[in-house]
């Protein structure tokens, strides 16, 4: 639903009003630009979030059922509690903070009519009592893993990355592909991983070189070019070698976005050849994106100017269904 008003004289009056009709912090409501002058409840499917009070934006939507759009400008502020702790993923790049076991998603801008989708995850739990400080980041876009950056990892083992059967460059629809639930990943410490790793498993099948995320995604490096871009994770001596199994348990990703300019555009790789690859933006909605995967935020994953440089620019999908599934 979309929530609105229009003359912020009336809010006192209409504060008052929509506590009689809804009982207080209910559900929510918002006046001319968004304000909230009290705590204010937002319900989705599975749990309920608090918009603190003094919070304010240009409009505040739910869908109802798995996300909260925020319109926000310039001055003002919006702060969103999952009482439960649970991932607030966002593609605006936003960080989530712990308040013991309370995650808090702190949304602001300089800009003018900044559009923020929010898809909060309950398997996802950041906080938990006694925590606080920094919890467990934007997620997707954004986010929303975490979008997921590449961080710096501390594997061991010298990794295969030349790889001989070429894959596929007819695009595949990821509408439908398993998740790595339905792989049997629960999670990266399971693995004897943690986010951040690069892995590989060399003699098998697939002896390509991938980063790992906690949401059981994976991306590919397409080649060593791309690899050596990211001096930090230590270069080929320290990929880890994994089992197939353990690799299988993982889904590859190849939504990307550029991370280092802060480009909130996802775009999707198709794989042309062994070592050859083109960028397509991705241009829908993060509304839209969800309704169609509703993981989406958990598969994107940053990547640095350089790596988004190396690639080609192709004609835009118009839909998630359109992001090729990489396999071998």
């Amino acid at each position: 639903m979309i929530i609105t008003r229009h003359i912020r004289s009336l809010l006192l009056c209409l504060t008052l009003l929509g506590m009689l009709l809804l009982g207080g912090a209910g559900s929510v409501y918002a006046v001319g630009d968004a304000s909230f002058p009290q705590d204010t409840t937002v319900s989705l499917t599975g749990a309920d979030y608090i918009i603190a009070g003094s919070s304010d934006a240009d409009s505040v939507t739910t869908n109802g059922t798995t996300t909260v759009t925020v319109t926000i400008s310039s001055g003002q502020s919006l702060t969103l509690t999952s009482i439960n702790g649970y991932q607030l993923a966002n593609d605006g790049g936003y960080g989530v903070t712990c308040s013991g076991a309370k995650s808090v998603l702190v949304l602001s801008t300089t800009a003018s009519g900044k559009v923020v989708v929010i898809a909060p995850n309950t398997s996802s739990t950041v906080c938990s009592s006694g925590t606080g400080g920094s919890g467990g980041g934007g997620g997707g876009y954004v986010p929303i893993s975490t979008p997921t950056p590449t961080p710096s990892a501390t594997p061991t083992a010298t990794p295969v990355i030349t790889v001989t059967p070429a894959p596929t460059s007819t695009p595949i629809t990821t509408i439908g592909v398993m998740t790595p639930g339905q792989r049997g990943f629960v999670s990266l410490t399971n693995l004897n991983l943690k986010e951040g790793d690069v892995v590989s498993s060399p003699g098998s099948s697939d002896p390509d070189v991938y980063i790992v995320n906690i949401w059981g995604y994976k991306r590919l490096f397409l080649n060593p070019a791309i690899f050596n871009f990211y001096g930090h994770l230590g270069g080929f001596s320290k990929v880890k070698n994994v089992t197939a199994t353990t690799r299988g348990k993982m889904v590859a990703s190849g939504l990307y976005r550029n991370c280092e300019t802060n480009d909130q555009k996802v775009y999707g790789v198709q794989v042309t050849g062994e070592d050859t690859g083109i960028l397509h933006w991705v241009n829908t909605s993060g509304a839209q994106a969800i309704a169609d995967d509703a993981n989406f935020f958990k598969k994107v994953f940053c990547i640095n100017t350089k790596e988004f440089n190396w690639y080609p620019k192709g004609a835009n999908y118009t839909s998630v269904s359109q992001v090729p599934n990489y396999s071998r």
